[in-house]
């Protein structure tokens, strides 16, 4: 390779020191070199200064402005394959996944072996009623004459005794004799369901009045009156058992206007037996049929 030549620039400056005027020599050498292009830089050595002793330091150069950019280097090769790694541990099992859709049916299976008998069930609701029977034979029962009862009975004398039964001594009707005059009271001998009844004359007072059974009110009626003549009445229906006994009393005292007159009006009581109970009943029956036999 040629070797470049070499350049020397030598410059005289003048200098002072102190009052003295002297000349000063910078000499500057350059030497050629090549790049890849073929191009020569010049490579700077320092300033030598031909006088002797050190000068005083220069302030600091500005920077230079920044290079352009260099091109961009060539692609490189692509490389090899690598060989596999070696495989990595396992990982944390996942979260567990929605239940699926359910599947279609399968076919039938073969029928399996006949179970045990199971236990007896409850017993069913009552089923709806059959068609009516055809009607059976005449009974023997003998029992109508002794399940009657009725009464009716009348008053006698106006305004009696307060807070204690009412004797109606005129006895309209009494099939049975369960009324029992001499004390006002009903007594029952046939258990079963009862009505009753009064309708009474009302003069110049109020009058206050109840039908009991066995000392307790069933029904309790109030007829104002202002000084004329009137009409209370009431009715109840009764279950009655063996010895019960119902009347009708004045219930306050000063408010007692039952009225009596044999000529133009009456006070009634009534009572009877609308259905016996079915034990007398068939009690009834069983004696009715073993005394005729």
């Amino acid at each position: 390779m040629p070797i470049g030549k070499v350049f020397l620039t030598v410059t005289l400056v003048w200098g002072m020191w102190g009052s003295m005027l002297f000349p000063v020599v910078f000499s500057q050498s350059s030497f050629p070199s090549s790049n890849s292009r073929g191009g020569v830089t010049l490579d700077s050595s320092p300033l030598v200064c031909g006088q002797s002793g050190p000068g005083a330091t220069g302030p600091l150069g500005p920077p230079g402005e920044d290079g352009p950019d260099g091109r961009d280097g060539r692609r490189g090769t692509k490389g090899g394959r690598g060989k596999s790694g070696s495989p990595g541990n396992q990982g944390k099992p996942g979260v567990k996944g929605r239940k699926g859709a359910i599947g279609k049916t399968g076919p039938a299976g073969p029928g399996g072996p006949r179970g045990a008998p199971g236990q007896t069930g409850k017993r069913g609701a009552k089923g709806e009623s059959g068609d009516e029977g055809e009607p059976g034979a005449p009974g023997g029962c003998n029992c109508g004459p002794s399940a009657r009862s009725a009464f009716s009975v009348a008053l006698t004398k106006s305004s009696p005794t307060e807070h204690r039964p009412i004797h109606f001594r005129h006895i309209l009707l009494n099939e049975g004799n369960h009324y029992n005059a001499s004390t006002g009271k009903f007594v029952c001998v046939i258990p079963g369901v009862y009505y009753f009844s009064y309708d009474v004359t009302v003069g110049q007072r109020h009058l206050a009045l109840g039908l009991v059974h066995n000392d307790q009110f069933k029904t309790r009626t109030f007829d104002t009156n202002s000084g004329n003549y009137d009409v209370a009445s009431g009715s109840v229906v009764v279950q009655l058992q063996r010895s019960d006994e119902v009347w009708l009393q004045v219930y306050n005292s000063g408010h007692n206007g039952l009225f009596f007159d044999p000529f133009w009006a009456d006070s009634t009581f009534t009572g009877f037996l609308l259905y016996a109970d079915h034990d007398y009943l068939t009690a009834a029956e069983r004696k009715a049929n073993k005394n005729s036999t």
